[in-house]
């Protein structure tokens, strides 16, 4: 996942100018460090984003982060008569309920397009997507230690998306990066230069809503201080227009995570307390079967009125 030494200051809201309207301390508790920083929520489009960017952010993406542990599936090229069939079979596949293809299910994709990932990590996302059928895709992140082959052309280039000069991507992917990237406009306007005019860019992030309201300074989305910006709708649409963008669809994806990882917070215990980046212990262990059932109806329903504390929004170049 994309992350910055940069410190950044302001006494207004780096989306819109606006002035904020209040201030959080919110503490750092995926691992447990209980360190504390001050994020200010705008005024005008709601945004919240961190007062000042840590000068130590490396150490709040511990060797043992998700993104760097994450497995990636050994690739195997489909054989050739299913390529020959490719977007016949694509379409039977979108139909389908496969994780890879969830958010590419409102773009009209084909296999042959050209796709790109940004802050892709070792790139199981890539994986799964070219063993679908997708073989015209790479992935890029500036924070992995080398470049990564993994073989049939796919490879995850250990550079900024400033360093690439190819401009004739169908699709952008930015899959919960944005929000960790402190320079949001300028992020947006490089990926516009990469796109084809007709391309799409795919963001998906934490969104400022209704878990947000119920929680505060301990909704676990917030995850100080490696999320530097918190979007609400109105915010990324300000965004997206300012940048030459239009979002025409937005997609409302929150599962029960929201409320038992928060609550998980409001008792003062961390998801990770152990170096292996994994729950050290059973969520049941907290929470009755009836209480999870209940954190995932409240998360469908919250979708489906468009309150959701995750989207991804597809923008085109307006």
């Amino acid at each position: 996942m994309n992350k910055e030494n940069n410190n950044h200051q302001s006494d207004r809201c780096r989306i819109c100018k606006s002035p904020f309207a209040e201030s959080l301390i919110v503490r750092e508790m995926m691992f447990g460090f209980r360190d504390q920083f001050t994020y200010h929520q705008c005024s005008n489009c709601g945004c919240l984003q961190i007062a000042e960017i840590p000068k130590n952010i490396d150490k709040y993406y511990p060797p043992y982060y998700y993104s760097f542990t994450a497995e990636t599936a050994k690739l195997k090229r489909q054989p050739f008569i299913k390529r020959l069939i490719g977007n016949l079979r694509l379409k039977k596949l979108l139909k389908k309920d496969r994780p890879a293809l969830r958010y590419l299910k409102p773009i009209d994709i084909k296999f042959s397009d050209k796709i790109l990932e940004i802050g892709c990590g070792k790139g199981r996302q890539i994986c799964d997507l070219f063993n679908l059928g997708f073989e015209n895709i790479e992935g890029v992140d500036k924070f992995i230690p080398e470049e990564i082959d993994h073989g049939f052309g796919v490879k995850i280039l250990k550079k900024d998306i400033q360093e690439l000069r190819n401009n004739n991507y169908d699709l952008i992917i930015m899959n919960h990066v944005l929000e960790h990237m402190p320079e949001q406009q300028e992020v947006l306007v490089n990926c516009r230069k990469l796109l084809k005019e007709r391309g799409c860019l795919l963001v998906a992030i934490p969104i400022i809503a209704e878990a947000f309201n119920i929680y505060k300074e301990n909704w676990v989305q917030l995850d100080a201080p490696r999320h530097f910006f918190l979007h609400t709708v109105k915010s990324m649409n300000i965004l997206a227009k300012e940048t030459g963008f239009e979002i025409k669809h937005t997609l409302f994806d929150s599962i029960n995570f929201q409320f038992w990882a928060s609550e998980l917070y409001k008792k003062d215990i961390p998801l990770f307390p152990e170096e292996n980046n994994r729950l050290a212990y059973p969520v049941e262990k907290f929470f009755t079967s009836a209480e999870m059932e209940d954190f995932e109806r409240r998360s469908t329903a919250l979708n489906l009125e468009g309150k959701g504390d995750t989207a991804v929004f597809y923008l085109y170049k307006s």
